[in-house]
């Protein structure tokens, strides 16, 4: 059996993501609810675990601070709770909450 080794996430347009860079070096001015929904994971075998949704709290300098916080999150999570793996994913969007919510929240939408 291989062991589990998470492939990289591509947040920033250079890296080939579609999210502006100017939007991912905005400074959140409260803490920030990252969010993602379907994700799925892979077990050493290649084959697919349950898809799960996460949300996390933080606040950050920056966007992309946030969204590398998210990535370490979700991928502990895969590999300590799912004994399972994340695989290459790019940023195609941020759906962000009204500006006249509580608590910002910013749904985070990948492909692979």
């Amino acid at each position: 059996m291989k062991s589990l080794q998470h492939e990289k996430w591509f947040w920033t347009p250079d890296e080939g993501a579609a999210v502006p860079e100017e939007e991912l070096l905005l400074n959140p001015v409260d803490p920030v609810i990252y969010k993602m929904n379907d994700i799925w994971g892979y077990d050493p075998d290649e084959l697919p675990c349950e898809p799960f949704d996460i949300e996390i709290k933080v606040h950050t300098e920056s966007v992309l601070e946030g969204l590398k916080l998210f990535e370490k999150a979700v991928k502990e999570y895969l590999e300590d709770s799912l004994n399972c793996s994340a695989r290459t994913q790019y940023l195609e969007r941020l759906i962000w909450s009204d500006q006249m919510t509580d608590m910002a929240s910013c749904e985070i939408v990948m492909s692979g």
